[in-house]
């Protein structure tokens, strides 16, 4: 028997076909073979643990480079500070060879007064520490101490009274440069490493009076407080031993 509404065939199909037949296919339940399912999380499996035995041994890797590399800087580190003792043993030959050529007394008082003030010779004596380090949040430039800024230090510390002065225990002298060398601040050529460390040997009751009132002083009050760069500054506990430089030397005289 035909349908009662078979004259409104065109209706009927689009009442009773709502949806195409790949639409039908499509929203039935797909059942998933348990081989494939097994398969698949083996696969999953494996690359997991492949992932996870290559990252352990790339951290293995750098761990053992990093304590190579730390050994190398130790090694090299104990080398330089022995040739630098051999160095400052050679120096003191030197001047007691060329003292003993002298024979001039005045001659020889003269430059046993400049030796101290050259940085040709150690020198111990009263003064005042003062240490400065990059900002405990530095980001980018701002919050890190240049080279210019340990220069302003040290020239404030000069004006102050300073009669001789060290950073990280490197001898600071008219011929001492002070550069950036990459991101490490480098003091005679050898780099150097925050927190910087300088000691100055002059009248610790005076110096620090006679600092505040420089420009260095204003100068690193204003990076201080706005950029949290690290200052302080006190007296030494016990006499500061300063050592010689290195590259100082004796190149003329006459008499």
């Amino acid at each position: 028997m035909s349908r009662p509404d078979q004259s409104m065939s065109l209706l009927t199909d689009v009442q009773g076909n709502a949806l195409e037949p790949e639409y039908l296919i499509s929203g039935t339940r797909q059942h998933v073979s348990p081989l494939i399912f097994g398969a698949t999380l083996t696969v999953l499996a494996a690359l997991i643990a492949i992932a996870v035995l290559t990252t352990t041994r790339s951290s293995q890797e750098v761990d053992s480079e990093r304590r190579d590399l730390l050994e190398r800087i130790s090694q090299t580190s104990g080398r330089v500070e022995a040739q630098e003792a051999e160095a400052a043993d050679l120096e003191a030959e030197i001047r007691e060879l060329g003292a003993a050529q002298v024979n001039d007394p005045s001659l020889t008082a003269a430059r046993n007064a400049l030796d101290p003030v050259v940085g040709t010779i150690p020198v111990t004596g009263p003064g005042i520490v003062v240490e400065v380090s990059d900002a405990a949040d530095s980001s980018g430039s701002e919050g890190v101490v240049y080279d210019t800024d340990l220069s302003r230090l040290v020239n404030g510390l000069r004006h102050a009274g300073a009669e001789a002065v060290a950073i990280n225990g490197r001898r600071i002298t008219a011929l001492t440069p002070i550069r950036t060398a990459g991101s490490a601040i480098t003091v005679d050529y050898v780099s150097l490493s925050p927190p910087y460390r300088v000691k100055a040997i002059g009248d610790p009751a005076t110096m620090p009076a006679r600092f505040a009132r420089t420009r260095a002083a204003a100068w690193w009050k204003y990076i201080s407080d706005n950029f949290g760069i690290g200052f302080s500054i006190r007296e030494a506990n016990d006499d500061l031993t300063l050592p010689a430089d290195p590259g100082m030397q004796l190149r003329a005289a006459q008499k």
